[in-house]
């Protein structure tokens, strides 16, 4: 049996990292139960197996030709599912304990209890639903996970992002299900349930309003149309896509787009800990809106600083691309025309 393939996935899994996949029960792998029956049946065989990669044009046409046959089949509705006779003697079940660790440990809790918590599930259905898509696609769950752990959102603003889809922060309807606590669950600004969707979009104490306003002039200075971002947009604000008038892709419009509303948002919530947890006890005590703007300009030049820092060669392989982080701030720095076209090095380089 001779397995031509067009990588060397395969032989490197059935080969080389066997022993530390099974003993892991391939857990971390996708196609987790197609690569353990393949091993099983492997095992049955006396005769010789081979793995290698495509060499010549011929061996390339055949790989073409039943990529063409599957998608064929998968179009007509023809596809028959493949049962492959495993025996038991080769299964080996569970994680070996020396390969065990506590990331694992707990994955594989959570796969044997898992659990829905309500207003998670609301929030990501919110989410799906809530963020436009030209070509009519919903993000799934696992989407909505992955775009917490993009390189543009900080690892706080990442955990504060993730807290709020399991709505696991304490204000609004949790102070109301806690005896004598029951008048934190009401802003002192505007007199109502402060949720987390008050807090970020609706609340008129001073931080909300501004902070939108300061955000949307900058956006806008990247040519791009500005509306003031939903709840459910600021949650799932690594799926937002953008397009030019011609329907391209504009990637580091998107990359801005990630740090403006993720840090935004985020010292939102900031500032409201600090009026209402910080100064408790001096009632009506607000931020200036002159405050307000100095600490989101610094929280964005911080940003920028950081994106120039990361472009350096010491980083190696992780650096930035220099033309990723110009495509990123272009249009909303200050004298940005006196800057030279790579300015990633140059001191002094601030958002305007």
């Amino acid at each position: 049996l001779h397995f031509i393939c067009e990588s060397d996935t395969l032989s490197t899994v059935i080969i080389r990292d066997l022993k530390k996949w099974e003993n892991l029960d391939w857990r971390g792998i996708t196609n987790r139960g197609a690569w353990k029956a393949l091993v099983n049946v492997l095992r049955q065989r006396c005769a010789t197996t081979t793995f290698r990669k495509a060499k010549d044009k011929i061996e390339w046409d055949l790989i073409d030709k039943g990529r063409s046959a599957a998608r064929r089949l998968t179009s007509e509705n023809a596809i028959q599912t493949i049962e492959l006779k495993t025996i038991h003697h080769f299964n080996l079940s569970g994680v070996k304990l020396s390969s065990l660790t506590q990331r694992l440990a707990y994955r594989m809790i959570r796969i044997t209890k898992h659990t829905q918590r309500p207003a998670t599930q609301r929030n990501l259905t919110a989410i799906a639903t809530g963020i436009d898509s030209p070509n009519g696609n919903t993000a799934s769950e696992a989407d909505i996970w992955t775009s917490l752990n993009t390189n543009e959102i900080r690892k706080s603003v990442s955990d504060f992002l993730w807290k709020c889809i399991h709505n696991a922060h304490r204000c609004g309807e949790f102070w109301k299900k806690i005896p004598e606590y029951e008048e934190r669950a009401i802003c002192t600004y505007c007199d109502t349930t402060e949720t987390l969707e008050h807090i970020m979009t609706q609340c008129q104490a001073p931080g909300c309003n501004t902070i939108w306003n300061l955000a949307g002039t900058v956006w806008m200075s990247k040519q791009a149309e500005w509306t003031r971002p939903s709840y459910e947009e600021i949650m799932g604000v690594g799926l937002k896509k953008w397009y030019t008038a011609k329907m391209k892709r504009r990637p580091t419009a998107e990359r801005f787009w990630r740090i403006l509303i993720s840090e935004s948002a985020y010292l939102i919530w900031c500032l409201r800990c600090e009026r209402t947890i910080g100064h408790s006890d001096e009632p009506g005590w607000t931020h200036s809106k002159k405050e307000i703007a100095a600490r989101w300009t610094s929280m964005l030049n911080k940003r920028l600083q950081l994106d120039m820092s990361m472009t350096h060669r010491r980083f190696g392989r992780q650096a930035l691309r220099k033309d990723i982080v110009i495509g990123t701030w272009r249009g909303t720095l200050q004298d940005e025309y006196a800057l030279p076209d790579d300015w990633t090095g140059t001191k002094g380089v601030l958002v305007g």
